[in-house]
């Protein structure tokens, strides 16, 4: 079916996309019910559901690629939370709606789509939304909080602020859809040297990485600084020997098998240990 031919109904199949800024209302998503709550291989499963409503500082992004953390698995398991249960605890009700007829509400009440890490097209802005256009490439960050947060506002770290959440986690409309509903300041440029995938893969470990290494003063790294790596051939570990040989710092990673060894050297790595 063309795309002049298509109603707001239709599904658009992976890779087949709509015309610039084009919203269909539904699209197809990898979902967690808690029904399903297992092993990932049963919890995720491939449906389609309604695109969600986008608030004034909201963004909805065509995911060209998605990453992978660890939880989506704890997503998966329904352990150590379930996500699906606390977001309804905590009282996040779809717009417009009561407790009474939010099970069985469409967009996200009883369900769960996962994924962290993400990059993609702006496809849609809110009305409040002046720092992306539709059209930008963006990577996103994992970082959700309210912007009008007290402590947001006094210019603390926004990542110990009590709105903080997980994109992907603790929220729901994550990157494992072919749309994902993010907040404006989500939105970041992609690097145009890197790939989809490549630009998909790398925000959700280098930003805690980087926090591991930047963020905890006086206990930041410095150039000539020995930087014990545990894991270096890992997401985190990855990221922490580039941002280490960045600051002029020397990096040694910590792995398991002399396999991981040439690739963490060619990271920056200045030694290896194989545990």
């Amino acid at each position: 079916m063309s795309n002049a031919a298509r109603t707001p109904t239709d599904v658009y199949e992976l890779g087949d996309v709509p015309e610039l800024g084009v919203v269909p209302q539904k699209m197809l998503a990898q979902v967690i019910r808690a029904e399903r709550f297992g092993e990932p291989r049963d919890a995720f499963k491939l449906e389609t559901v309604s695109l969600p409503a986008l608030g004034p500082r909201d963004v909805l992004v065509y995911v060209m690629a998605a990453g992978v953390n660890y939880n989506n698995i704890w997503a998966a398991m329904g352990i150590p939370i379930d996500v699906i249960k606390t977001r309804q605890k905590k009282g996040e009700l779809p717009r417009g709606m009561d407790a009474g007829a939010a099970a069985s509400e469409p967009a996200g009440w009883d369900f769960h789509v996962g994924g962290s890490d993400g990059s993609g097209v702006v496809w849609a802005v809110g009305a409040a939304v002046t720092s992306v256009r539709v059209g930008d490439e963006v990577v996103v960050h994992c970082g959700m909080w309210d912007p009008d947060d007290p402590w947001v506002v006094a210019g603390k770290d926004p990542m110990f602020a009590p709105s903080q959440k997980i994109w992907g986690y603790e929220s729901n409309w994550g990157s494992f859809a072919q749309y994902a509903k993010v907040q404006d300041h989500q939105c970041l440029p992609k690097p145009p040297h890197l790939t989809w995938e490549e630009a998909a893969a790398y925000m959700l470990v280098a930003a805690t990485a980087y926090r591991m290494l930047h963020g905890w003063s006086p206990n930041t790294i410095a150039a000539g600084d020995p930087i014990l790596v545990w894991g270096g051939a890992g997401g985190l570990g990855s990221m922490a020997i580039q941002i280490a040989r960045a600051a002029g710092a020397r990096p040694i990673a910590v792995v398991s098998g002399d396999s991981k060894n040439e690739f963490c050297t060619k990271l920056g790595a200045v030694g290896v240990i194989d545990r």
